[in-house]
C-alpha cells in the first residue's frame, strides 16, 4: 500500500485512525472472520471470491474512482483485472457505498439507488500538517499525479502558459516511462513518483497546478490538499470538489478557466502578505473537512450505524 497514493489514503490511514479506538479491532488485508470488511477501490479475484461466498460478512466497497464506467485492465499478480466488470460485482456485492467526494456520492446514488452511499473525505495526504507558504522565486511549478484518465492532458494549457509566459520550470512527478511514452516533450522535467520526492518537491516550489478532465468532475482534492497543507499556492481548474474549497475560503479567484485567470492569480500571488494569507486561509477551512480526526469521526459514525443495523436484523 505504501507504493500507491489512493490505497494509502482509503486504506492505510483508515487503519490508523481506527486502531486508536479501543473499541474497535482493526487490521489492514482481507480476513474472513471480521464482521465488516472495507474493500478500496478494486479488490482482487482473490478476495473477491472470499467476499462473494462470505454472505455473513457486510462489505463497505470504497469507490474512489469511476471504474464503474472505465474499461481500463490492469496487471495484477492474479493476471489481468478489468476494471469495470470487477467494480460493478462488488458493487453488487457490497451492503453499503463510500465515496470521497459529495459529487461521486451523488452519482452512486443515482445509478445505484438500491445501495446506501455516503460520503467520506480523505485525510491529508503525505503526513501534510499546516505548514508556512513556500517561498517565491525558485520559478518552481509542480504538478503531480499520474498521467492517465486527462489528470495531465487537463493541465497542460496551464503548464504551457506558466512557462512561456511567466518563466516557470515545470516539475512534473509521476511515472517516467508513461510521461516519455505518451507525452515525451515533456519527459525531460519528470521527477519519478515516491513519497519522498513528492513532499521534496512540495517543500521547494513555487507553485501547484490541479486539473481535472470534464468527465472526472467527481474526483477527491486529495492533491489540492496535500499541496496546500505543504504550503504550495495552488491553482485549481475542472475540479468541483477543489473549488468547493476555494469558495468557502472566500479565494473564487484561484479557480481558473482561462489563461487571463492564471495572469490574475499570479498578479495577486505577487503580494507576500497575500500570498501567505491565501495558503493559511485554505489551511484552516481544509482542516475542518479532511483533519484526521474529522475523516476519523466519519468512518466511527459509519461503523456504529452498520452495527445498528446488524443488532436490528438480529433483533427481528
Amino acid at each position: 500500500m505504501e507504493n500507491f497514493a489512493t490505497s494509502r489514503l482509503r486504506a492505510k490511514y483508515v487503519v490508523e485512525l481506527l486502531e486508536k479506538d479501543p473499541f474497535w479491532e482493526v487490521s489492514a488485508g482481507y480476513h474472513s472472520e471480521s464482521d465488516i470488511a472495507v474493500i478500496v477501490q478494486l479488490c482482487s479475484d482473490q478476495t473477491f471470491r472470499e467476499i462473494a461466498s462470505n454472505r455473513d460478512q457486510f462489505i463497505v466497497y470504497d469507490i474512489c474512482d469511476r471504474f464503474f464506467e472505465t474499461d481500463n485492465t490492469f496487471r495484477t499478480e492474479e493476471g489481468l483485472l478489468r476494471a469495470r466488470s470487477r467494480c460493478l460485482e462488488t458493487i453488487d456485492r457490497a451492503n453499503v457505498l463510500i465515496a470521497p467526494t459529495r459529487q461521486l456520492r451523488d452519482e452512486l446514488l443515482q445509478r445505484f439507488p438500491e445501495k446506501p452511499c455516503f460520503h467520506i473525505p480523505e485525510v491529508v495526504d503525505y503526513g501534510g500538517t499546516p505548514s508556512s507558504v513556500t517561498e517565491p522565486g525558485s520559478r518552481r511549478l509542480l504538478w503531480f499525479g499520474h498521467t492517465r484518465r486527462g489528470n495531465f492532458e487537463s493541465a497542460r494549457w496551464i503548464i504551457d502558459h506558466l512557462t512561456s509566459r511567466h518563466g516557470y520550470e515545470p516539475v512534473l512527478v509521476t511515472n517516467p516511462r508513461a510521461m516519455a511514452r505518451n507525452y515525451p516533450e515533456y519527459s525531460r522535467y519528470c521527477v519519478p513518483w515516491t513519497p519522498a520526492s513528492t513532499r521534496e518537491a512540495m517543500a521547494s516550489s513555487e507553485l501547484c497546478i490541479l486539473s481535472h478532465a470534464s468527465e472526472e468532475q467527481s474526483k477527491s482534492p486529495n492533491r489540492f490538499v496535500a499541496a496546500t497543507m505543504h504550503g504550495v499556492p495552488t491553482l485549481v481548474s475542472g475540479s468541483p470538489s477543489c473549488s468547493e474549497i476555494l469558495a468557502s475560503a472566500g479565494y473564487d479567484d484561484f479557480d481558473i478557466e482561462v489563461p487571463q485567470d492564471i495572469d490574475h492569480a499570479l498578479e495577486m500571488l505577487s503580494d507576500g502578505a497575500r500570498r501567505a494569507a491565501y495558503v493559511a486561509d485554505l489551511q484552516a477551512e481544509i482542516f475542518k473537512r479532511h483533519a484526521p480526526e474529522v475523516v476519523r469521526d466519519k468512518y466511527l459514525e459509519l461503523m456504529q450505524l452498520i452495527l445498528r443495523f446488524r443488532h436490528s436484523m438480529f433483533d427481528d
